[in-house]
């Protein structure tokens, strides 16, 4: 058994990337001695090899790459916890301040999030669980676990399964139990995981009921492409093996003329002592006969494995939404186009998927009963840091359009603050908030005026402008 065979012979009984039956064909070239060398390995390692998701994860640097680098952005947001009726954020919230410092005695947050979508996009589900004796309500819940979902069975009931009719959530799932090891197992109340997949979930109990499947089971080719060419290179720069032989070019009547056992030992020894680039030896050697030299091993220019490596890293990349331009690679390390592609992953993956977390951990742990839900902000990442100009200058157009809307008697002064991002005055704190221009009293009129002025004056071009634009925060 080889080393990579060695490495990973642990297998995770629903977590395996089985073999496919089929073997990749032959290459055209019977000529070529590398590809053909690659390609049985390869073989070997569809039909021999069977690795865990999460090893794929921890062991191959292209799988590992478009993972890491989606959920250490994620966890790397600026998470916070808003109200939901008008979206400001709530900075005195001491139960949801500790959970998101520290959601359990081990992990901060950062790692809660992190280690979530690293399960979630290697193995395709992920499941949290909240530590609690009654329903999950965040006021409750003791702490906040990531399972290891290649540890996690998700059991079906034994009687009738109520699929595809209404049901709650106990009646298509017994338990979630979780293996850990030696002998033992966690069962856990449903009700208490939340179940996170990055697809569609499996409804077969033989096939991992309620799980979804990996993103990596579509790249297993790749996956053995990428093993065999491990392989090869360890085999060139570990197990060299004999570099070639050296024959005689000697000559008589009857043809070529073998060395002599005397001859040999003084090649063999010449070569040892005199020549090399050691202390006091010549950098080249001078045979007393006519000799040739026959080399039988393979460096790795003659396997070319990095082309087949770095398209394989782009295929498994791009199966994660990250453009080929962001895949590291030796040559062409800088592109103009960088910036741009990383801010496309982050607008069209990172967020996306960020938001979708906060709107599910939101509803399970019932953060929207009390009117509060989880936001996540990724304003001041570099890349992100080019609209910022442009969002300012928005915002600037949206508070004029506002000023002249509460001037004509449109909108009131909470309308206005928010449209521009700013929390709302509490009626029974203020009244004058929630009212408009024309509803109000002449002393209110007049307070106002002391804030904004409502009413205009031409300017030197003969428009109305108004003499104090914006609104203060009076009142808070």
């Amino acid at each position: 058994m080889n080393w990579f065979t060695r490495l990973f012979v642990q297998k995770s009984a629903d977590n395996v990337v089985e073999a496919p039956e089929e073997k990749p064909s032959q290459p055209s070239s019977s000529n070529d001695i590398g590809t053909r060398i690659i390609t049985e390995i390869r073989e070997r390692r569809l039909t021999e090899i069977g690795m865990s998701y999460i090893d794929m994860y921890r062991n191959i640097p292209e799988v590992f790459f478009p993972i890491e680098y989606i959920a250490s952005r994620i966890a790397g947001g600026n998470f916070q916890l808003k109200k939901e009726k008008d979206d400001s954020v709530v900075w005195r919230n001491k139960t949801v301040n500790e959970l998101m410092s520290k959601p359990n005695c081990a992990f901060s947050w950062k790692e809660f999030v992190h280690d979530h979508f690293v399960w979630k996009l290697s193995t395709g589900t992920s499941f949290i669980r909240a530590v609690t004796s009654i329903d999950v309500d965040y006021r409750s819940v003791l702490a906040y676990w990531v399972l290891p979902s290649d540890r996690v069975e998700v059991e079906a009931p034994r009687e009738r399964l109520p699929l595809f009719d209404v049901a709650s959530i106990e009646d298509l799932i017994a338990s979630i139990n979780v293996n850990g090891g030696f002998g033992s197992q966690m069962r856990i109340d449903p009700k208490h995981v939340m179940i996170d997949r990055d697809g569609i979930a499996t409804l077969l109990t033989e096939q991992g009921y309620m799980k979804s499947h990996s993103r990596l089971d579509s790249l297993r080719k790749n996956i053995a492409n990428l093993l065999a060419v491990y392989e090869a290179r360890n085999v060139i720069y570990v197990k060299r093996g004999g570099l070639g032989y050296i024959v005689s070019r000697k000559m008589d009547a009857t043809g070529t003329d073998a060395l002599t056992e005397k001859e040999k030992k003084a090649l063999v020894e010449q070569n040892a002592q005199r020549y090399g680039v050691g202390e006091g030896q010549m950098p080249y050697g001078i045979s007393d006969v006519p000799i040739d030299f026959i080399r039988t091993n393979l460096s790795i220019t003659e396997l070319q494995p990095f082309d087949e490596t770095l398209a394989d890293a782009i295929n498994i990349a791009g199966a994660y939404g990250i453009p080929a331009v962001l895949v590291p690679r030796k040559d062409q390390s800088t592109f103009s186009n960088q910036a741009t592609a990383e801010k496309t992953v982050y607008t069209s993956v990172v967020m996306p998927m960020a938001k979708d977390f906060c709107r599910a951990f939101t509803s399970f742990i019932g953060l929207d009963k009390s009117g509060y839900y989880l936001d996540v902000d990724f304003s001041g990442v570099d890349c992100m840091q080019d609209g910022l100009k442009t969002e300012e200058e928005v915002k600037k157009l949206v508070n004029d359009r506002c000023r002249q809307q509460f001037i004509d008697g449109l909108i009131t002064l909470n309308d206005w603050r928010g449209q521009i991002g700013e929390a709302n005055i509490d009626e029974e704190e203020d009244p004058l908030f929630s009212k408009l221009k024309f509803n109000m009293t002449d002393e209110e009129l007049e307070r106002v005026n002391s804030i904004i002025l409502t009413q205009q004056k031409p300017n030197n071009n003969g428009n109305r402008e108004d003499e104090k634009p914006g609104v203060q925060n009076q009142g808070e």
